[in-house]
């Protein structure tokens, strides 16, 4: 029997739990339907992993190089916060502390949105962390004012409006040309990256005072943000330039799988290529992949990754097809999150004044739940002219960056899943990447 969603009318999204057909059998298996649905299926208690459920060969389904971002629970018992108010969106002006409250930085039951952004805000002050350079620990909190040249990571509280910059630069030739934050649960990294084809650097923050709490780098040239971080292992693609690396003692060609230790950059390995290519996704401890849809094959879905080799199971956790595909924006479904067990996917049909977002959350262990969140971007005045397609998701929050006219890049949306309420927030920085992180006490 079949689960409909409430969305049933407006959602074009067909989705499955479970795939009880091959889809080596190509589509004319596959139930076609106008709703979002989901299949119920009898799980082994011993092994919830289905076991009839074939993923895609190659020849069924596109490259995912080109399915990046565009600028590329039972739902559980999680407690949500309301969502903060906006009445203070731009970071304050602080004075200098040379003795700061450090749980006051990233509070326990606390949103906070960290920020890759280029240049200054609409505040000319804000408070960054003062860190030893030997041991990254933090010493103090002083005021910045960043130039308008720079590159920051900058964590932002919704509720407060406080901005506190936790790594800053200029933008000599010597620097890294990218900064992206990357939130996995409760653990906090910033990734460097020097040139399109070149080498990548990873660094962990504690969430309790923001110290440069482990760093970790590849040798050779890797694709960002296509990596994972999972069981401690990076998991990364090597980007278009063949290299030889000493250490290893292999070429590495483009497009290779290759995995590190996080706690030792100088052992790493290169996994055999698989024949399905695939985004890596991480769940904490658990390494995923997903498959990106395109137009000639719109399904989409996410299934385990074998830690060691690098390999797809050949069985999808979840799936769906996109129907009516020409309805959606190019960023639609493009990225997946995983957080707390749950995978998360975001459409945006409509505009440019006004667009409707559908987001996606099926549960990776249990087929049943399968639910759609559909609701329209609240009015800012402006019109939207693209979107991000890189989500992230955390403590039943969805995070969306979409993109407005006259190159407004400020904004991001929040979606509630508990109250089903989405809000724009006016940050005041030029937003490059954003994540969610939602730290419990």
């Amino acid at each position: 029997m079949l689960n409909q969603s409430i969305f049933a009318e407006r959602v074009r999204a067909s989705a499955f739990g479970y795939w009880r057909s091959g889809l080596l059998l190509g589509a004319g298996i596959l139930l076609i339907l106008g709703c979002t649905t989901a299949v119920p299926v009898e799980v082994d208690n011993d092994n919830s992993v289905p076991t009839d459920t074939p993923t895609p060969t190659a020849s069924q389904q596109p490259s995912a190089d080109g399915g990046g971002p565009t600028e590329t629970t039972d739902s559980g018992t999680t407690t949500l916060r309301p969502l903060p108010n906006t009445d203070e969106s731009s970071a304050r002006r602080i004075p200098d502390d040379p003795a700061p409250d450090l749980s006051k930085l990233l509070p326990k039951n606390t949103l906070g949105l960290v920020m890759a952004v280029n240049g200054g805000s609409s505040s000319s002050t804000l408070k960054t962390i003062v860190q030893n350079p030997g041991s990254g620990a933090v010493e103090g909190v002083a005021s910045i004012k960043l130039e308008s040249s720079s590159k920051s990571v900058v964590l932002y509280l919704p509720d407060t409006g406080e901005s506190t910059v936790i790594n800053s630069y200029s933008s000599p030739s010597y620097a890294p040309h990218f900064k992206r934050p990357y939130t996995v649960d409760d653990r906090l990294y910033v990734s460097d990256k020097y040139t399109n084809g070149g080498a990548m650097t990873i660094t962990e923050y504690a969430t309790d005072d923001l110290s440069r709490a482990a760093e970790w780098g590849t040798q050779t040239d890797a694709i960002d943000p296509e990596y994972a971080v999972a069981g401690e292992q990076v998991y990364f693609r090597t980007d278009s330039e063949e290299q030889w690396s000493m250490s290893r003692g292999f070429y590495n060609a483009a497009g290779n799988y290759v995995t590190s230790p996080f706690s030792s950059q100088w052992e790493s390995k290169e996994m055999e290529t698989p024949e399905l290519r695939f985004a890596l996704v991480s769940g904490g401890e658990t390494l995923y992949g997903a498959k990106l849809p395109s137009e000639n094959d719109p399904i989409t879905g996410v299934f385990l990754v074998d830690p060691n080799t690098g390999q797809p199971n050949e069985n999808y956790l979840t799936a769906f097809e996109i129907e009516d595909w020409d309805d959606y924006h190019p960023s639609s479904w493009r990225n997946v999150v995983i957080e707390d067990g749950t995978a998360y996917w975001a459409g945006f049909r409509g505009g440019p004044a006004a667009y409707t977002v559908e987001i996606l959350a099926a549960n990776l262990v249990d087929p049943d739940v399968f639910n759609v969140y559909e609701f329209e971007v609240p009015a800012t005045g402006k019109e939207i002219t693209g979107f991000n397609s890189s989500i992230d998701a955390d403590g039943g929050y969805v995070l969306i960056k979409p993109f407005y006219e006259g190159g407004d890049r400020t904004k991001l949306l929040l979606y509630n899943t508990a109250l089903e309420a989405a809000e724009i927030f006016e940050t005041g920085f030029d937003i490059t990447d954003a994540q969610l992180i939602f730290i419990e006490g």
